[in-house]
């Protein structure tokens, strides 16, 4: 009797330490959730002058429920070891607007070759002023790390009158193929301006064709272009965007079922990723979006490309569209204006 109540004892008390390192797991992911919410919140306000907008007889207020984060992918195999050792390029640049108040989430695809302004700075970190060109190359006039993704949001700030952009995340492509491996390959249904199938490890990549990418094969079809034609990053963008959707799917759904599956994700990917996101605030917008209502579609900016000095393709926004896109997915319709 004695020493089955002793067995007893020693299975409540192996069970009630259990119970206790779960509590303290569980509140220790509350806790960095928690955190990451703050550090987000922290940056939402956009700055007075921004707050309304008066549009063809209508005023619009700001929804200070967004939270923005730009999303970028680098066109390099890996994050450089010091800074202005590269000048590399954003391929893919991409606005995440998450609508916390109508719990709805909008991706707002830019063009790279989006002409606009930027700050520019030397191998030695001095500022060379500022400077008109592709939107792409706001990365590479920075030190290839930190500073290449700040210079980049705020040209995409600008771009938007203003916008505030709560955080960015900047992906290395050459770790495509780690983070297409890590949620178990992403299919895709082949498009069919690029001959994928000409090259070995893409033999089975025929136009119209679906496939799970293995992970070299995803890293092909998002950054190969056919040099020679005028549209080809148009279509390149159209391929870039076809992925998204689909590794954005598979995530979304990991999240859901298993929000403390961010962790191994973002290990998986951190190799190659620059942030100035922390684990916490990564955890916070990842429980968001994966909740929040999506259409399953990117949103894009019309305009005009022209091929301008040293044959390079130059793309402008259209003001309307952009004006029109900005007012829908961040502003709020207050009360037409008074009649002039």
């Amino acid at each position: 009797m004695r020493s089955e109540k002793k067995r007893r004892s020693k299975w409540l008390i192996a069970f009630f330490i259990l119970i206790g390192v779960a509590a303290a797991l569980c509140l220790t992911v509350l806790g960095i959730w928690l955190h990451g919410r703050n550090q987000i919140n922290k940056q939402a306000t956009p700055s007075e002058e921004s707050r309304i907008i008066n549009y063809q007889g209508k005023q619009y207020r700001y929804n200070e429920g967004m939270r923005n984060i730009l999303l970028l992918g680098i066109d390099a195999d890996q994050k450089p070891s010091a800074p202005y050792e590269a000048h590399d390029q954003s391929d893919l640049i991409v606005i995440a607007a998450l609508d916390t108040v109508h719990n709805k989430m909008t991706l707002i695809s830019l063009n790279r070759d989006t002409m606009c302004d930027m700050e520019t700075y030397d191998d030695n970190g001095n500022s060379q002023g500022a400077a008109n060109a592709q939107l792409a190359l706001a990365f590479s006039y920075g030190d290839g790390l930190q500073k290449s993704c700040k210079l980049t949001s705020e040209a995409v700030s600008n771009l938007f009158y203003g916008l505030p952009i709560q955080g960015y995340a900047a992906y290395y492509l050459g770790g495509i193929a780690t983070l297409n491996d890590a949620v178990g390959g992403v299919t895709v249904t082949v498009l069919d301006d690029y001959p994928f199938y000409n090259i070995a490890s893409c033999y089975n990549m025929y136009p119209g064709e679906e496939v799970t990418l293995t992970g070299e094969q995803a890293r092909l079809y998002t950054q190969a272009r056919l040099e020679d034609q005028a549209d080809a990053n148009q279509l390149r963008m159209a391929r870039q965007k076809q992925y998204m959707l689909a590794l954005l799917a598979q995530v979304k759904q990991s999240v859901k079922e298993n929000p403390t599956g961010v962790g191994s994700l973002y290990n998986a990917a951190s190799d190659y990723l620059l942030s100035d996101l922390d684990l916490g605030s990564i955890s916070y917008l990842a429980t968001q979006a994966a909740s929040m209502e999506f259409s399953g579609e990117i949103r894009t900016i019309d305009g005009t490309t022209v091929i301008g000095e040293g044959n390079h393709a130059e793309f402008t926004m259209d003001n309307d569209s952009l004006y029109e896109l900005l007012l829908d997915v961040f502003y709020e319709e207050v009360a037409p204006t008074a009649a002039s």
